[in-house]
């Protein structure tokens, strides 16, 4: 049964091709330079080839828990994997070429859980979250992404100190753009679309942040539709 809310009717599955996404982002430690807004802090680096993941944990109380990685292939189509934590840690079957999102499945992570490949770190669930928390995506193939609201925090409320947000979009040609940038000094700020904002196909999409002075944490909340074009 449909609705008058659009996005209601969205979230409830009602819309055949249509998905909600909500993205997370929190960064404990944004300083001077712009850095990405995820809980492991400083800048993501999106991988340059498709790898297979080594997925650790700090802790032994997670050995036998399980998580879903959800990103996407070579040709940026959607794949996911159930990956079972283990002692000395458990390497993916599927090779990603992106990672969209890392959640526990069952129970709560006690430790740190890491997705690395040669040393790099793509993928972070800090300990006793239970999810991923970045704001990072990239749009899949044969779909558009569409950003309706967007709301940052801080406790920067200090008018003599502000912070700096921007959102970064790269497309699968090369070409990246940095855009939207803006400042507040207040604990929060929203931007509520009107006209939502597309993203194409096999787009990567970030935002960052930065600070006039000293360290302050950020927090972002992303809520879009994934809309499946062909």
């Amino acid at each position: 049964m449909s609705t008058p809310n659009f996005l209601f009717d969205v979230a409830r599955g009602n819309l055949e091709g249509a998905s909600a996404v909500n993205l997370f982002g929190f960064n404990r430690g944004v300083a001077l330079n712009y850095e990405t807004i995820w809980n492991d802090g400083v800048n993501y680096t999106f991988p340059s080839t498709a790898i297979a993941l080594t997925v650790t944990t700090s802790s032994a109380l997670d050995y036998g828990k399980t998580l879903i990685i959800e990103g996407l292939d070579s040709d940026y189509n959607i794949i996911s994997e159930v990956v079972t934590l283990a002692d000395g840690g458990t390497v993916t079957t599927a090779l990603f070429f992106r990672i969209n999102l890392m959640i526990m499945l069952d129970g709560e992570n006690v430790g740190n859980i890491n997705a690395i490949n040669t040393a790099v770190k793509y993928g972070y669930i800090e300990a006793a979250t239970g999810v991923m928390q970045a704001c990072i995506y990239t749009v899949p193939r044969n779909h558009s992404l569409y950003l309706f609201r967007i709301d940052v925090n801080s406790a920067t409320t200090n008018g003599n100190k502000y912070l700096t947000i921007r959102n970064v979009t790269n497309t699968s040609a090369g070409r990246k753009l940095r855009v939207a940038e803006a400042t507040f000094a207040t604990s929060q700020v929203s931007y509520d679309r009107q006209v939502p904002f597309k993203l194409a196909e096999k787009t990567d999409f970030s935002f960052e942040a930065k600070s006039s002075s000293s360290t302050n944490e950020v927090a972002i909340f992303v809520e879009a539709v994934l809309v499946r074009t062909s």
